[in-house]
Protein backbone atom coordinates (compact mmCIF):
# COMPACT_ATOMS: atom_id res chain seq x y z
CA UNK A 1 0.00 0.00 0.00
CA UNK A 2 0.73 3.44 -0.14
CA UNK A 3 1.21 5.63 2.83
CA UNK A 4 -1.66 8.73 2.75
CA UNK A 5 0.89 10.54 5.37
CA UNK A 6 4.10 10.07 5.50
CA UNK A 7 4.60 12.48 8.20
CA UNK A 8 2.75 9.76 10.44
CA UNK A 9 2.66 6.43 8.53
CA UNK A 10 0.09 3.67 8.73
CA UNK A 11 0.45 0.09 7.39
CA UNK A 12 -1.83 -2.28 7.56
CA UNK A 13 -1.49 -6.13 8.03
CA UNK A 14 -3.46 -9.37 8.80
CA UNK A 15 -4.35 -8.27 12.59
CA UNK A 16 -5.06 -4.49 11.53
CA UNK A 17 -3.52 -0.59 11.18
CA UNK A 18 -0.20 0.65 12.39
CA UNK A 19 0.56 4.17 12.71
CA UNK A 20 4.64 4.20 12.80
CA UNK A 21 6.69 7.31 13.14
CA UNK A 22 8.79 9.39 10.23
CA UNK A 23 12.39 9.95 11.24
CA UNK A 24 14.31 11.90 9.01
CA UNK A 25 15.04 9.29 6.12
CA UNK A 26 13.32 6.09 7.70
CA UNK A 27 9.38 5.44 9.12
CA UNK A 28 9.96 3.24 12.24
CA UNK A 29 6.93 0.86 13.49
CA UNK A 30 7.52 -0.28 17.40
CA UNK A 31 5.96 -2.91 19.60
CA UNK A 32 4.00 -4.96 16.75
CA UNK A 33 2.82 -7.77 18.17
CA UNK A 34 3.28 -11.42 16.03
CA UNK A 35 2.17 -13.62 18.71
CA UNK A 36 0.00 -12.79 21.79
CA UNK A 37 1.03 -11.88 25.40
CA UNK A 38 2.03 -15.08 26.83
CA UNK A 39 0.51 -14.14 30.15
CA UNK A 40 -1.55 -16.20 32.75
CA UNK A 41 -2.34 -19.80 31.35
CA UNK A 42 -0.19 -19.15 28.14
CA UNK A 43 2.83 -18.41 30.50
CA UNK A 44 5.41 -21.20 29.13
CA UNK A 45 3.10 -22.37 26.30
CA UNK A 46 3.50 -21.78 22.40
CA UNK A 47 3.33 -18.47 21.31
CA UNK A 48 -0.25 -17.89 20.14
CA UNK A 49 -1.78 -15.85 17.54
CA UNK A 50 -2.76 -12.10 17.85
CA UNK A 51 -6.16 -11.33 18.32
CA UNK A 52 -7.16 -8.47 15.22
CA UNK A 53 -7.85 -5.12 16.57
CA UNK A 54 -9.82 -2.02 15.27
CA UNK A 55 -8.79 1.21 14.74
CA UNK A 56 -5.08 2.13 14.35
CA UNK A 57 -2.94 0.73 16.46
CA UNK A 58 0.11 3.38 17.96
CA UNK A 59 3.50 2.06 16.94
CA UNK A 60 5.70 4.92 17.84
CA UNK A 61 7.05 3.92 21.00
CA UNK A 62 9.32 1.34 22.13
CA UNK A 63 7.45 -1.77 23.70
CA UNK A 64 8.86 -4.32 26.37
CA UNK A 65 11.26 -6.35 26.68
CA UNK A 66 11.51 -9.74 28.27
CA UNK A 67 11.42 -9.73 32.02
CA UNK A 68 15.40 -10.25 32.93
CA UNK A 69 18.07 -9.50 35.26
CA UNK A 70 21.35 -6.82 34.68
CA UNK A 71 23.92 -8.63 32.23
CA UNK A 72 27.12 -9.19 32.35
CA UNK A 73 28.07 -7.31 29.25
CA UNK A 74 26.51 -3.69 30.69
CA UNK A 75 29.90 -2.79 31.56
CA UNK A 76 30.83 -3.34 27.95
CA UNK A 77 28.25 -2.06 26.19
CA UNK A 78 27.16 0.79 28.44
CA UNK A 79 23.16 0.38 29.98
CA UNK A 80 20.20 1.76 28.10
CA UNK A 81 16.78 1.57 29.86
CA UNK A 82 14.29 -0.17 28.91
CA UNK A 83 10.80 -1.06 30.21
CA UNK A 84 10.43 -5.58 30.90
CA UNK A 85 7.19 -7.24 30.92
CA UNK A 86 5.66 -10.35 29.93
CA UNK A 87 3.96 -8.85 27.16
CA UNK A 88 6.95 -8.60 24.73
CA UNK A 89 6.31 -10.89 21.98
CA UNK A 90 6.74 -8.09 19.57
CA UNK A 91 9.16 -7.05 16.84
CA UNK A 92 10.35 -3.28 15.50
CA UNK A 93 10.43 -2.34 11.79
CA UNK A 94 12.15 0.19 9.85
CA UNK A 95 11.31 0.34 6.57
CA UNK A 96 12.55 3.77 3.58
CA UNK A 97 8.82 3.51 2.61
CA UNK A 98 5.59 1.81 2.25
CA UNK A 99 5.16 0.54 -0.89
CA UNK A 100 5.50 -2.49 -3.28
CA UNK A 101 9.12 -2.09 -3.78
CA UNK A 102 9.78 -5.24 -2.48
CA UNK A 103 12.72 -4.57 -0.22
CA UNK A 104 14.87 -7.00 0.94
CA UNK A 105 14.70 -7.87 4.68
CA UNK A 106 17.08 -8.22 7.22
CA UNK A 107 15.46 -10.19 10.36
CA UNK A 108 17.80 -9.35 13.56
CA UNK A 109 17.99 -11.42 16.95
CA UNK A 110 20.07 -9.99 19.38
CA UNK A 111 22.42 -11.67 22.11
CA UNK A 112 22.47 -12.15 25.73
CA UNK A 113 22.94 -15.81 26.66
CA UNK A 114 19.69 -16.09 26.20
CA UNK A 115 19.01 -14.45 29.26
CA UNK A 116 19.10 -11.14 28.77
CA UNK A 117 18.57 -8.10 25.76
CA UNK A 118 16.03 -7.20 24.00
CA UNK A 119 15.27 -6.77 20.18
CA UNK A 120 13.67 -3.13 20.74
CA UNK A 121 16.81 -1.53 22.37
CA UNK A 122 18.56 1.08 21.10
CA UNK A 123 21.85 -0.80 20.80
CA UNK A 124 19.91 -2.58 17.40
CA UNK A 125 18.15 0.27 15.79
CA UNK A 126 18.24 -0.69 12.35
CA UNK A 127 16.74 3.09 11.36
CA UNK A 128 20.74 3.84 9.71
CA UNK A 129 20.99 0.12 8.21
CA UNK A 130 17.52 0.46 6.33
CA UNK A 131 18.05 3.65 4.50
CA UNK A 132 21.15 2.77 4.05
CA UNK A 133 20.61 -0.60 1.75
CA UNK A 134 17.20 0.41 0.75
CA UNK A 135 15.74 -2.50 2.94
CA UNK A 136 13.56 -3.49 5.68
CA UNK A 137 14.93 -4.37 8.89
CA UNK A 138 13.07 -6.25 11.81
CA UNK A 139 14.27 -6.77 15.57
CA UNK A 140 12.98 -9.20 17.04
CA UNK A 141 11.71 -9.63 20.95
CA UNK A 142 11.96 -13.04 22.34
CA UNK A 143 11.32 -15.13 25.91
CA UNK A 144 14.23 -15.07 27.98
CA UNK A 145 15.80 -17.05 30.94
CA UNK A 146 13.09 -19.96 32.37
CA UNK A 147 10.10 -18.01 31.03
CA UNK A 148 11.77 -18.91 27.35
CA UNK A 149 14.04 -22.19 28.11
CA UNK A 150 13.34 -24.34 31.28
CA UNK A 151 12.32 -27.50 30.50
CA UNK A 152 9.03 -28.18 31.84
CA UNK A 153 8.00 -31.62 30.69
CA UNK A 154 4.97 -31.82 29.00
CA UNK A 155 2.55 -30.62 26.15
CA UNK A 156 1.46 -27.37 27.71
CA UNK A 157 5.01 -26.32 28.35
CA UNK A 158 7.22 -27.17 25.21
CA UNK A 159 10.67 -27.27 24.97
CA UNK A 160 12.76 -24.39 23.65
CA UNK A 161 9.61 -21.44 23.93
CA UNK A 162 12.27 -19.21 23.37
CA UNK A 163 13.03 -20.69 19.39
CA UNK A 164 9.54 -21.14 19.15
CA UNK A 165 9.00 -17.06 19.40
CA UNK A 166 11.34 -16.61 17.08
CA UNK A 167 9.94 -19.20 14.37
CA UNK A 168 6.46 -17.30 15.35
CA UNK A 169 8.06 -13.87 14.50
CA UNK A 170 9.73 -15.60 11.11
CA UNK A 171 6.32 -16.86 9.86
CA UNK A 172 4.72 -13.11 10.73
CA UNK A 173 7.54 -11.23 8.85
CA UNK A 174 6.96 -13.54 5.71
CA UNK A 175 3.39 -13.34 5.98
CA UNK A 176 2.95 -8.80 6.50
CA UNK A 177 6.39 -7.93 5.62
CA UNK A 178 4.84 -6.70 1.82
CA UNK A 179 2.89 -3.74 4.31
CA UNK A 180 6.24 -2.20 4.80
CA UNK A 181 7.72 -2.44 1.53
CA UNK A 182 9.72 -5.38 1.99
CA UNK A 183 10.07 -9.09 -0.04
CA UNK A 184 9.10 -12.22 1.47
CA UNK A 185 11.25 -14.21 -0.51
CA UNK A 186 14.34 -12.59 0.49
CA UNK A 187 14.69 -12.94 4.46
CA UNK A 188 18.12 -12.68 5.59
CA UNK A 189 17.79 -13.97 8.99
CA UNK A 190 21.07 -12.20 11.29
CA UNK A 191 21.99 -13.08 14.88
CA UNK A 192 25.33 -12.34 17.34
CA UNK A 193 25.60 -14.68 20.56
CA UNK A 194 22.33 -16.00 21.43
CA UNK A 195 21.43 -14.50 18.61
CA UNK A 196 23.77 -16.24 16.29
CA UNK A 197 22.96 -19.57 18.21
CA UNK A 198 19.24 -18.85 17.70
CA UNK A 199 19.75 -18.72 13.89
CA UNK A 200 21.77 -21.94 13.71
CA UNK A 201 18.45 -23.27 15.59
CA UNK A 202 16.38 -21.72 12.80
CA UNK A 203 18.42 -23.34 9.71
CA UNK A 204 17.90 -26.53 11.75
CA UNK A 205 14.23 -26.96 11.78
CA UNK A 206 12.60 -27.38 8.16
CA UNK A 207 9.30 -25.09 9.08
CA UNK A 208 11.67 -22.08 9.65
CA UNK A 209 14.59 -22.77 6.94
CA UNK A 210 11.95 -22.89 4.59
CA UNK A 211 11.53 -19.29 4.94
CA UNK A 212 15.34 -17.97 5.15
CA UNK A 213 16.97 -16.87 1.93
CA UNK A 214 20.32 -15.82 4.01
CA UNK A 215 21.96 -15.90 6.93
CA UNK A 216 24.51 -14.35 9.36
CA UNK A 217 26.19 -15.65 12.74
CA UNK A 218 27.94 -13.28 14.20
CA UNK A 219 30.13 -14.71 17.59
CA UNK A 220 27.89 -17.93 17.48
CA UNK A 221 28.41 -20.26 19.72
CA UNK A 222 26.60 -23.26 18.69
CA UNK A 223 25.88 -24.83 22.23
CA UNK A 224 23.07 -26.59 23.63
CA UNK A 225 22.18 -28.76 26.72
CA UNK A 226 21.76 -32.14 26.74
CA UNK A 227 18.04 -33.64 28.09
CA UNK A 228 19.64 -35.10 31.01
CA UNK A 229 21.14 -31.70 32.13
CA UNK A 230 18.24 -29.73 31.08
CA UNK A 231 15.98 -32.19 33.11
CA UNK A 232 18.68 -31.37 36.53
CA UNK A 233 18.08 -27.78 36.10
CA UNK A 234 14.72 -27.50 35.62
CA UNK A 235 14.67 -30.05 38.82
CA UNK A 236 16.96 -27.61 40.93
CA UNK A 237 15.07 -24.51 39.72
CA UNK A 238 11.46 -26.04 40.75
CA UNK A 239 13.45 -26.85 44.20
CA UNK A 240 14.52 -22.64 44.68
CA UNK A 241 11.29 -21.98 43.75
CA UNK A 242 9.11 -24.46 46.34
CA UNK A 243 7.25 -25.81 43.80
CA UNK A 244 6.74 -29.21 42.98
CA UNK A 245 7.91 -31.06 39.54
CA UNK A 246 5.52 -30.69 37.08
CA UNK A 247 3.37 -27.96 39.01
CA UNK A 248 2.72 -25.61 35.61
CA UNK A 249 -0.18 -24.17 37.41
CA UNK A 250 1.84 -22.68 40.51
CA UNK A 251 4.76 -21.83 38.22
CA UNK A 252 2.07 -19.59 36.21
CA UNK A 253 1.00 -18.32 39.53
CA UNK A 254 4.57 -16.76 40.39
CA UNK A 255 5.33 -13.19 39.85
CA UNK A 256 8.21 -12.53 36.91
CA UNK A 257 10.14 -11.00 39.32
CA UNK A 258 10.19 -14.45 40.96
CA UNK A 259 10.69 -16.20 38.06
CA UNK A 260 13.76 -14.07 37.51
CA UNK A 261 15.19 -13.77 40.68
CA UNK A 262 14.89 -18.23 40.64
CA UNK A 263 16.91 -18.32 37.51
CA UNK A 264 19.55 -16.04 38.47
CA UNK A 265 20.02 -17.84 41.88
CA UNK A 266 20.44 -21.01 39.69
CA UNK A 267 22.62 -19.88 37.30
CA UNK A 268 25.35 -17.95 39.94
CA UNK A 269 24.91 -21.75 41.96
CA UNK A 270 26.16 -23.36 38.06
CA UNK A 271 28.38 -21.08 38.00
CA UNK A 272 30.96 -22.41 41.21
CA UNK A 273 30.48 -25.53 39.69
CA UNK A 274 30.93 -25.44 35.70
CA UNK A 275 31.51 -21.46 34.14
CA UNK A 276 30.75 -22.10 30.77
CA UNK A 277 27.29 -23.64 31.35
CA UNK A 278 24.05 -21.66 30.90
CA UNK A 279 21.01 -23.15 32.63
CA UNK A 280 18.33 -21.52 30.54
CA UNK A 281 18.95 -22.15 26.50
CA UNK A 282 18.55 -24.04 23.76
CA UNK A 283 17.66 -28.05 24.72
CA UNK A 284 18.76 -31.02 22.09
CA UNK A 285 16.36 -34.27 21.78
CA UNK A 286 13.50 -32.39 22.66
CA UNK A 287 10.01 -31.98 20.84
CA UNK A 288 8.05 -30.20 19.24
CA UNK A 289 10.98 -29.31 16.89
CA UNK A 290 13.96 -31.75 18.00
CA UNK A 291 16.81 -28.95 16.92
CA UNK A 292 20.82 -30.23 15.87
CA UNK A 293 22.84 -27.10 15.57
CA UNK A 294 26.02 -29.47 15.13
CA UNK A 295 25.03 -31.43 12.19
CA UNK A 296 22.66 -28.98 10.21
CA UNK A 297 25.59 -28.46 7.93
CA UNK A 298 27.18 -31.70 7.58
CA UNK A 299 23.85 -33.09 6.19
CA UNK A 300 23.36 -30.46 3.65
CA UNK A 301 20.22 -29.27 4.30
CA UNK A 302 21.55 -26.07 4.55
CA UNK A 303 23.49 -26.16 1.46
CA UNK A 304 21.84 -23.08 -0.92
CA UNK A 305 21.47 -20.91 2.16
CA UNK A 306 24.58 -18.85 1.82
CA UNK A 307 26.18 -17.89 5.48
CA UNK A 308 28.35 -14.65 6.51
CA UNK A 309 30.36 -15.90 9.72
CA UNK A 310 32.95 -14.86 11.86
CA UNK A 311 33.47 -13.62 15.43
CA UNK A 312 35.84 -10.88 17.27
CA UNK A 313 39.45 -11.11 17.50
CA UNK A 314 39.29 -10.49 21.66
CA UNK A 315 35.62 -12.20 22.49
CA UNK A 316 36.94 -13.20 25.49
CA UNK A 317 38.11 -9.92 26.65
CA UNK A 318 34.19 -8.95 27.31
CA UNK A 319 34.37 -10.79 30.41
CA UNK A 320 38.08 -11.61 30.93
CA UNK A 321 38.75 -7.73 31.37
CA UNK A 322 36.05 -7.00 34.30
CA UNK A 323 37.90 -9.62 36.46
CA UNK A 324 40.44 -7.40 38.49
CA UNK A 325 41.45 -10.56 40.14
CA UNK A 326 42.39 -11.96 37.34
CA UNK A 327 43.71 -8.92 35.56
CA UNK A 328 46.06 -8.79 38.38
CA UNK A 329 47.12 -12.07 38.25
CA UNK A 330 50.90 -12.69 36.72
CA UNK A 331 51.16 -16.24 36.55
CA UNK A 332 50.53 -17.73 33.76
CA UNK A 333 50.74 -21.45 35.53
CA UNK A 334 47.77 -20.49 37.64
CA UNK A 335 45.10 -19.71 34.81
CA UNK A 336 46.28 -22.58 33.33
CA UNK A 337 43.69 -25.38 35.34
CA UNK A 338 41.26 -22.47 35.03
CA UNK A 339 41.32 -23.11 30.89
CA UNK A 340 41.50 -26.72 30.89
CA UNK A 341 38.60 -27.12 32.99
CA UNK A 342 36.52 -24.68 31.49
CA UNK A 343 37.51 -25.42 28.10
CA UNK A 344 39.33 -28.53 28.05
CA UNK A 345 42.74 -26.34 26.30
CA UNK A 346 45.10 -24.92 28.05
CA UNK A 347 46.81 -22.58 25.44
CA UNK A 348 48.63 -25.72 23.01
CA UNK A 349 46.05 -25.75 20.74
CA UNK A 350 45.76 -21.86 19.73
CA UNK A 351 46.73 -21.09 16.21
CA UNK A 352 50.51 -19.50 17.34
CA UNK A 353 50.14 -15.45 16.34
CA UNK A 354 47.31 -16.06 19.32
CA UNK A 355 49.59 -17.55 22.45
CA UNK A 356 51.95 -15.37 21.44
CA UNK A 357 50.31 -12.05 21.35
CA UNK A 358 49.03 -12.85 24.79
CA UNK A 359 51.29 -11.04 27.30
CA UNK A 360 49.02 -11.14 30.13
CA UNK A 361 47.81 -14.51 31.71
CA UNK A 362 43.97 -13.19 31.67
CA UNK A 363 44.78 -12.32 28.05
CA UNK A 364 45.70 -16.08 27.65
CA UNK A 365 42.81 -17.07 29.08
CA UNK A 366 40.75 -14.27 26.88
CA UNK A 367 42.19 -15.67 23.58
CA UNK A 368 41.47 -19.59 24.84
CA UNK A 369 37.79 -18.74 25.09
CA UNK A 370 38.03 -16.71 22.21
CA UNK A 371 39.23 -19.45 19.98
CA UNK A 372 37.36 -22.26 21.75
CA UNK A 373 33.84 -20.81 22.18
CA UNK A 374 33.68 -18.38 19.03
CA UNK A 375 36.40 -18.61 16.02
CA UNK A 376 36.68 -22.04 15.94
CA UNK A 377 33.34 -22.71 15.88
CA UNK A 378 32.89 -20.23 12.78
CA UNK A 379 35.94 -21.98 11.16
CA UNK A 380 34.58 -25.34 11.74
CA UNK A 381 31.05 -24.87 10.67
CA UNK A 382 31.98 -22.63 7.60
CA UNK A 383 33.95 -25.62 6.45
CA UNK A 384 31.36 -28.04 7.27
CA UNK A 385 29.04 -25.82 4.88
CA UNK A 386 31.63 -25.56 1.98
CA UNK A 387 32.13 -29.00 1.96
CA UNK A 388 28.43 -29.97 1.85
CA UNK A 389 28.02 -27.60 -1.10
CA UNK A 390 27.15 -24.61 0.54
CA UNK A 391 28.92 -21.11 0.25
CA UNK A 392 30.54 -19.35 2.94
CA UNK A 393 31.99 -16.17 3.93
CA UNK A 394 33.90 -15.55 7.09
CA UNK A 395 34.98 -12.34 8.68
CA UNK A 396 36.76 -11.38 11.51
CA UNK A 397 36.47 -8.21 12.92
CA UNK A 398 40.13 -6.79 14.72
CA UNK A 399 39.21 -3.28 15.02
CA UNK A 400 39.93 -1.67 18.31
CA UNK A 401 39.14 1.94 19.70
CA UNK A 402 42.70 2.45 20.63
CA UNK A 403 45.72 0.20 20.42
CA UNK A 404 45.97 -0.39 24.32
CA UNK A 405 41.86 -0.16 24.43
CA UNK A 406 40.91 -2.33 27.84
CA UNK A 407 37.90 -4.72 25.85
CA UNK A 408 40.36 -5.14 22.71
CA UNK A 409 38.08 -6.14 20.42
CA UNK A 410 36.06 -7.80 22.27
CA UNK A 411 32.42 -9.77 21.98
CA UNK A 412 29.81 -7.20 20.75
CA UNK A 413 32.09 -4.69 19.43
CA UNK A 414 31.14 -4.92 15.60
CA UNK A 415 27.42 -4.07 16.25
CA UNK A 416 27.76 -0.80 16.12
CA UNK A 417 29.95 -0.87 13.10
CA UNK A 418 26.98 -2.63 11.21
CA UNK A 419 24.14 -1.05 11.98
CA UNK A 420 26.02 2.16 12.14
CA UNK A 421 24.32 3.64 14.68
CA UNK A 422 27.48 4.85 17.06
CA UNK A 423 24.81 8.02 18.11
CA UNK A 424 22.97 4.80 20.40
CA UNK A 425 26.17 3.46 22.12
CA UNK A 426 27.15 7.00 24.32
CA UNK A 427 28.18 4.54 27.03
CA UNK A 428 29.90 1.67 25.51
CA UNK A 429 32.91 1.36 27.21
CA UNK A 430 34.35 -0.85 23.78
CA UNK A 431 34.51 1.88 21.74
CA UNK A 432 35.50 4.67 24.33
CA UNK A 433 38.16 6.50 23.29
CA UNK A 434 37.62 5.72 19.24
CA UNK A 435 38.60 8.13 16.13
CA UNK A 436 35.50 9.24 14.94
CA UNK A 437 36.49 9.45 11.72
CA UNK A 438 38.11 5.68 11.99
CA UNK A 439 34.81 4.50 12.88
CA UNK A 440 32.79 5.83 9.81
CA UNK A 441 34.94 4.98 7.55
CA UNK A 442 34.70 1.29 9.19
CA UNK A 443 31.42 1.68 9.83
CA UNK A 444 30.40 2.34 6.17
CA UNK A 445 32.60 -0.83 5.11
CA UNK A 446 30.89 -3.04 7.56
CA UNK A 447 27.35 -1.83 6.76
CA UNK A 448 27.63 -2.03 3.03
CA UNK A 449 28.89 -5.47 3.41
CA UNK A 450 26.16 -6.33 5.35
CA UNK A 451 23.52 -5.07 2.95
CA UNK A 452 25.43 -6.60 -0.21
CA UNK A 453 24.84 -9.65 1.85
CA UNK A 454 21.23 -9.46 2.78
CA UNK A 455 20.61 -8.03 -1.09
CA UNK A 456 22.65 -11.16 -2.54
CA UNK A 457 23.86 -13.68 -0.87
CA UNK A 458 27.37 -11.86 -1.26
CA UNK A 459 28.76 -9.45 0.72
CA UNK A 460 31.74 -8.39 -1.96
CA UNK A 461 31.73 -4.41 -1.89
CA UNK A 462 33.85 -2.50 -4.06
CA UNK A 463 35.23 -1.08 -0.91
CA UNK A 464 36.38 -4.48 -0.31
CA UNK A 465 39.67 -6.59 -1.18
CA UNK A 466 38.30 -9.65 -3.00
CA UNK A 467 36.23 -12.01 -0.51
CA UNK A 468 35.46 -15.39 -2.31
CA UNK A 469 33.49 -17.79 -0.42
CA UNK A 470 35.37 -20.88 0.68
CA UNK A 471 36.61 -23.24 -2.05
CA UNK A 472 38.83 -26.59 -1.22
CA UNK A 473 41.64 -25.02 -0.71
CA UNK A 474 40.91 -21.63 -0.26
CA UNK A 475 39.80 -20.48 2.75
CA UNK A 476 39.84 -16.52 3.25
CA UNK A 477 38.89 -15.01 5.93
CA UNK A 478 37.84 -10.86 5.59
CA UNK A 479 39.86 -9.04 8.35
CA UNK A 480 37.48 -5.82 9.52
CA UNK A 481 40.16 -3.24 10.86
CA UNK A 482 41.39 0.23 10.05
CA UNK A 483 42.99 -1.51 7.45
CA UNK A 484 40.60 -4.25 5.66
CA UNK A 485 42.58 -7.41 4.69
CA UNK A 486 41.74 -10.84 3.75
CA UNK A 487 44.25 -14.18 5.34
CA UNK A 488 44.03 -17.47 4.74
CA UNK A 489 42.42 -19.27 7.72
CA UNK A 490 44.30 -20.85 10.57
CA UNK A 491 43.26 -24.92 10.76
CA UNK A 492 41.31 -26.15 13.12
Amino acid sequence: MSAADQSAPVATITTGSLRGERRQNVLAFHAVPYAAPPIGNLRFGPPQPVREWTGIRDATLRGPSAPQGPSRLDAVMGISQFAQNEDCLTVSVWTPAIDDKRRPVFFWLHGGAYQSGGGNQVFYDGGNLAAAGDMVVVSVNYRLGALGYLYVPGAEAPANRGLLDQMAALQWVHDNIAAFGGDQDNITVAGQSAGGGSTFALLSVAQSRRLIKNAVLQSAPAVMLTREKAEAYSARYHEIAGVRQGDLASLRALPATEIVAVQRKLQMEIATKDARSIAFQMTAGVSPFEVDMKNIFERGDAKHIPLLIGSTLDEGHAWMAQDEGLRAQDSFEAVLPIARAAFNEDGTGLPPDRKTAAKKPWELLSAILTWVTFEKTALKYAGAHMQNGGKSYVYRFDWRPTSDARFGACHCIEIPFMFDNLEFWPEAAMVAGCDPKAFRKLATATRDSWIAFARTGNPQTPALPQWPHWAPGHRDVMLFDDEIQAVSAPSV
